[in-house]
């Protein structure tokens, strides 16, 4: 029998799309660091009869089940009735007084007469309890589910974020804890390589079944890592530990951070540690390699600014890119990239400078320089310049991340004194200047 937890998430608005499920990827790493192992996810709209085929066939494959949502004061939250159909058919939800007195108390403190339909808060199965909320007026409701010999325990917690994690931390957590064992994970992110040359460097360590487990994910041309372990605290955290250094040996400095660290921000300290300052000219990211190093803590230290020049007119006029450069070779086009990187270098006398121009679409792209083509340089104030010309799958929004994205991936191997390094998505060589 399954030992996992698995999470069942209500409302129409996340079937449709209308808001993010954040509720549901915070419990996964919350059962993880109770020792508890994620199971299935699921997401059901508001309906009665769904909900309860989802609640029962996730109950009776799984140890635990954490329903989020549905507990509102309106007649479209049904997870009450939904887990009264599974736990006890045929039979009628009935009022808890300790509920009905939280409801009173909680509008009473507020100076606010309480509607009759909140009443339906304190409602509950028969052989289930509820649990306080202290932060708002949705009670939680705990049951517990039998299938022949299989028990499986279902904790269903209000939606609202602020009221679903202390209810979880302080009344879910410690009846579901397993302090035998713990799921030890990490996150190495990498840029440069695609997906699946990743995997083929890191072979046999990927086999299905294998303990600890590696995995891959991608998005905008950073591929993680992940690396899962379970089992007694000391021995899962030194597998982990073992596991990731084997990946590391494998994969090289393709790796730039762990856990959740922004190219950004690891960009920004090896500038640091060498007293080393930078800026930014782009054209087709409008701005966005600017907000990504911005939004590192502490950037204002290292990062002394950047130009959005979008119209060529820009491009001449604050950065110094020769009329001629763009009239001869076009504003996307590695010649214009070393201008505008020169020119950044220049207007804010930094030591080292990005420069993006390219082709986002959805038009405006020729045969010669299709939608997504984008040339980066990175020009150092006593080195080189390096500019290399991508071509980007995706749409705008897709072209212009992976391009600032991209960006820093060059910048982090300029400081690595790997300048022309071949990166995913980059075609031919990297044209190099000699320092002037």
């Amino acid at each position: 029998m399954n030992c996992a937890v698995a999470i069942l998430s209500v409302g129409d608005e996340l079937v449709l799309g209308q808001i993010e499920d954040t509720n549901a990827s915070w419990l996964s790493r919350a059962l993880q660091s109770i020792g508890r192992t994620p199971g299935e996810r699921r997401t059901v709209g508001d309906d009665r009869a769904r909900l309860a085929d989802a609640l029962r066939t996730l109950a009776s494959t799984h140890a635990a089940v954490i329903v989020t949502g549905g507990l509102g004061p309106t007649l479209d939250d049904l997870t009450r009735e939904a887990l009264l159909d599974v736990v006890s058919p045929g039979a009628v939800l009935v009022e808890d007084e300790a509920g009905v007195e939280h409801l009173r108390g909680w509008f009473e403190k507020r100076g606010r007469p309480m509607p009759a339909s909140n009443l339906r808060q304190a409602m509950r199965p028969p052989n289930a309890r509820l649990l306080a909320n202290p932060h708002g007026t949705a009670p939680g409701i705990a049951a517990r589910a039998t299938f022949d010999a299989h028990v499986c325990e279902i904790f269903c917690l209000p939606g609202p974020p602020n009221e679903m994690k202390p209810m979880f931390d302080n009344l879910v957590a410690p009846v579901l804890r397993d302090d035998a064992n713990v799921v030890a994970t990490a996150a190495l992110h990498s840029i440069g390589l695609g997906e699946s040359t990743l995997a083929e460097r890191l072979g046999e360590l990927m086999e299905r079944g294998r303990e600890p487990s590696v995995g891959t994910t991608a998005s905008d041309g950073i591929v993680s890592i992940r690396v899962r372990a379970t089992g007694p605290r000391n021995a899962a955290q030194a597998a982990l530990e073992a596991t990731i250094a084997e990946c590391l040996s494998r994969t090289g400095n393709i790796v730039y951070g762990r856990d959740g660290e922004p190219l950004a921000a690891v960009v920004g300290r090896m500038l640091a540690e060498r007293n080393l300052t930078l800026s930014t000219a782009e054209s087709c990211t409008g701005g966005m390699l600017g907000s990504f190093i911005t939004d590192v803590a502490g950037s204002s230290a290292w990062y002394m600014g950047g130009a959005v020049t979008y119209a060529n007119e820009r491009k001449i006029a604050d950065l110094g890119v020769p009329a001629a450069t763009i009239e001869t070779h076009g504003a996307v086009s590695h010649e214009t990239a070393i201008a505008m990187a020169r020119g950044a270098l220049a207007r804010f006398n930094t030591h080292l400078a990005i420069a993006t121009t390219g082709v986002a679409g959805p038009g405006g792209g020729s045969e010669a320089k299709p939608v997504g083509t984008v040339y980066v340089a990175v020009a150092a104030r006593d080195g080189d310049v390096f500019s290399r010309r991508f071509h980007f799958p995706g749409d705008r929004t897709t072209v212009r991340r992976r391009t600032a994205h991209l960006a820093l991936a060059c910048t982090r191997f300029a400081l690595l004194g790997e300048g022309a390094r071949a990166l995913l998505w980059s075609e031919g060589e990297a044209v190099r200047v000699e320092r002037a």
